[in-house]
């Protein structure tokens, strides 16, 4: 099971693609694949390694900010997932159970380490903000102060506004990650857009 997760040699995205998993979590070759993996098979989980790894590497890069620390995440969800596939008795549930696992190991990365939240959302994908004239020519301080900006939203916020607005992720699929109604995942990516763009205009000064 280890040598699937620990040997793995995957190349870098570009940060505006959005990567996802599988889109029907429920289908039957995840169902197989999950029951396999729980008998112990390795082909099995280097499948379903296979399915996830981009997205969880990049979901752990936009955590981390770092290569290196992204792929040390990336193997220690795995190791979580494998060790406690046993537990998983849903097919549908399964991709918001990896998820969960994703956070909760970048979270507690965040809090052991203290490392700073380091995340490069492009400008424009920050529903409301208006690009001034000046956008060009210091493009890395805009980007610095937007990577500041997301740190400062609290949790919740700055979940749903990475699972949907980076990650590509559906208001239905993010409900089912973090165990909210789709109405609280709609109303919490509008606060997380509201909020991001009240701090980088009071940064500008506009």
């Amino acid at each position: 099971m280890q040598s699937a997760v620990l040997a793995h040699g995957m190349e870098m995205t570009d940060n505006r693609v959005m990567s996802r998993p599988v889109d029907a979590p429920a289908d039957a070759e995840l169902a197989r694949l999950i029951a396999r993996s729980q008998q112990g098979d390795e082909k099995a989980m280097e499948a379903i390694y296979g399915r996830y790894k981009t997205a969880l590497f990049n979901l752990a890069y936009r955590y981390s900010y770092d290569r290196a620390t992204a792929e040390d995440l990336l193997q220690e969800i795995f190791i979580k997932i494998f060790t406690h596939i046993g537990d998983v008795n849903r097919t549908a549930t399964f991709t918001a159970w990896v998820y969960r696992i994703a956070l909760n190991t970048c979270y507690s990365h965040l809090r052991t380490r203290k490392a700073e939240f380091r995340n490069a959302v492009p400008l424009d994908e920050v529903e409301g903000f208006v690009h001034s004239g000046r956008d060009e020519e210091a493009g890395g301080d805009l980007r610095k102060h937007l990577d500041d900006a997301i740190a400062m939203l609290p949790r919740g916020l700055r979940e749903v506004f990475i699972l949907h607005d980076v990650q590509g992720f559906k208001h239905g699929e993010i409900a089912r990650t973090l165990r909210l109604s789709v109405g609280t995942s709609k109303s919490q990516l509008f606060k997380a857009r509201l909020r991001l763009r009240g701090i980088l205009k009071a940064r500008s000064g506009n």
